[in-house]
């Protein structure tokens, strides 16, 4: 990958969509995790950005630290507001138990959410996204959640590009070296979760991008030692990843609007 090159197109778009659209600036849930601190570090170069650092009594303190320096070190304007409360008010209207990790972890993302788009409006900002291709195709990510954004600047990049790129960009070892986790309740991690590595989700990805995994059996292209056998996805995880893909594929198309006729 050329990241300087990639660098270079995504500085364009961030300059390019803030131009366009008139905002201030930018603004970004920063977690403490290496997508967000990728997209602060990028939105830094273009504009004054603000960082809400939103946790949770639950949220590991290393995160908030890690989130912390690098808002200091961008030169970020950030704010901390502790959502455990806000998220105690509406388990308690719902009846919502904690121990319910699913509704828990999108209410979760919702309030911050909700709290990313009142900053903006107040302050003339763009909400910008700091999901990745991996995600996004997974559908792990909340429906106006974490996925909810004016532009996101990493969405076609796999989280295993996301390493290489934050290395390039001199993104904090101490970030680029953690377990990825959305920090939505305690000790979370997604590789855990998903059952799998991001290199062995990525690489199934492209596999089935590429229009290579549509059969239980290898195409013949790829027998014939064009790909190396070890760089084939398990049947296992090409069914897994189709299967999610199938199922969250709404998450990333815009609300199905009704065509009326007025005849």
């Amino acid at each position: 990958m050329n990241y300087e090159k990639i660098e270079k197109n995504i500085l364009e778009f961030l300059r390019d969509y803030l131009a366009t659209s008139g905002a201030k600036g930018f603004v970004l849930g920063l977690s403490g995790g290496l997508d967000s601190a990728v997209v602060a570090t990028l939105c830094a170069k273009i504009a004054p950005t603000h960082a809400l650092l939103m946790p949770t009594r639950l949220s590991n303190k290393t995160n908030l630290k890690d989130a912390l320096r690098l808002a200091r070190t961008l030169g970020l304007n950030h704010k901390i507001i502790d959502i455990s409360n806000i998220l105690e008010s509406f388990c308690a209207a719902n009846e919502l138990s904690k121990q319910q990790k699913l509704r828990y972890g999108n209410l979760c993302a919702r309030v911050r959410m909700c709290l990313l788009y009142d900053y903006s409006s107040e302050h003339a900002l763009l909400v910008v996204g700091t999901s990745n291709k991996s995600e996004r195709l997974l559908g792990y990510g909340t429906i106006f959640g974490d996925m909810a954004c004016a532009l996101n600047p990493i969405g076609e990049l796999f989280k295993s590009e996301i390493f290489e790129f934050a290395d390039f960009l001199g993104v904090d070892k101490a970030i680029i070296n953690k377990a990825p986790s959305a920090d939505l309740w305690e000790n979370q991690s997604d590789e855990s979760e998903l059952g799998y590595s991001y290199k062995e989700l990525d690489g199934a990805l492209d596999f089935i991008l590429k229009g290579l995994g549509n059969s239980r059996i290898p195409k013949a292209e790829i027998l014939s030692g064009e790909i190396p056998s070890s760089e084939i996805p398990s049947v296992e995880i090409l069914e897994f990843c189709k299967k999610r893909m199938k199922n969250n594929a709404f998450k990333l198309n815009t609300p199905a609007i009704a065509k009326v006729l007025r005849d």
